[in-house]
């Protein structure tokens, strides 16, 4: 895939702000159940076919979008690499639609799981809070369940608030840039792999309208509010939870990961050692701890 062009993606429309957004389906050959996948922040879901293969394998048919104001999903901003949300239950509202109008009317009377990475975990658990017993089973890779931050954290609640009252929520939070996904490799700690780190790189270099910089005020500040809401969603969710984490994750908080899942009633934690945040983009020996990890807890 060298250019845009070359990518044919499917459309539904959002109930808010008549956003376009994109998803496609990769069918497992001798189909046993379906897999809804939402991705982080920032990311596009063409980054994890080789997962989606992986799943494929075992007979799993794979359902992903791109959340609203990434990937190839519309933008709601004219800066389309500023990484924006104004109501973070409109990433919910969105992966509602797509599991209710589109997963579960292929899926039919197979069993249905949800998986997801980062932000697209705070996003799934809100989901499954509304839905959980559509699901069958749930698994958490580095969920964004709390961020880590490098001022304290009450500090930055004031900071992005005041930001947003004043007027200034479509800005950049502070430090961040249009260009933050074109950071070096070693300035990452995202994954232990060059290799991988690059390709999907040199995708975004190559397919500019994928390309998301840092997050605006709006973003970190919803983002917040939704982190918030978390632990008492995790109360409604009865259907058995793997919960994954990144030994070593420096964009997630596992102390917050470990106080939301508390409130889980059914939930098993699997750490993988040395693992940075994006285990499934993470070099080979900890990648197929990870995709063991899942695989054991979806076929079991």
């Amino acid at each position: 895939m060298e250019n845009r062009s070359d990518l044919s993606f499917q459309h539904f429309q959002s109930r808010h702000g008549n956003v376009k957004i994109a998803y496609s389906c990769f069918k497992a050959e001798r189909e046993k159940a379906v897999i809804l996948f939402l991705t982080g922040r920032a990311e596009y879901f063409l980054k994890y076919c080789p997962f989606f293969e992986r799943m494929n394998e075992l007979g799993f048919t794979v359902f992903s979008l791109d959340h609203r104001g990434q990937g190839a999903s519309g933008r709601m901003l004219a800066e389309s690499e500023k990484g924006y949300v104004e109501n973070f239950d409109f990433y919910v509202d969105d992966a509602e639609d797509f599991l209710k109008n589109i997963v579960l009317e292929y899926a039919k009377k197979k069993d249905v799981f949800l998986v997801s990475h980062s932000m697209g975990g705070a996003v799934s658990l809100l989901l499954a809070a509304r839905c959980a017993d559509l699901f069958k089973k749930i698994v958490f890779v580095s969920p964004m369940w709390g961020l880590i931050y490098s001022m304290p954290e009450t500090l930055v609640k004031i900071i992005v608030k005041g930001a947003c009252l004043l007027g200034f929520s479509r800005f950049y939070a502070i430090g961040k840039s249009a260009k933050d996904y074109l950071k070096p490799f070693e300035k990452t700690h995202l994954t232990h792999s060059f290799e991988n780190y690059m390709r999907q790189q040199s995708f975004v270099t190559q397919n500019r309208s994928f390309a998301l910089g840092g997050p605006a005020f709006a973003w970190v500040n919803e983002s917040i509010k939704a982190m918030q809401k978390l632990p008492e969603a995790a109360k409604k969710v009865k259907v058995p939870v793997l919960l994954v984490q990144a030994e070593h994750d420096t964009v997630v908080d596992n102390n917050a990961q470990n106080i939301v899942a508390t409130n889980l009633e059914n939930c098993r934690k699997t750490l993988i050692g040395k693992g940075f945040h994006e285990l499934l983009n993470e070099e080979k020996e900890i990648y197929e701890k990870t995709v063991s990890a899942i695989s054991d807890f979806l076929v079991g």
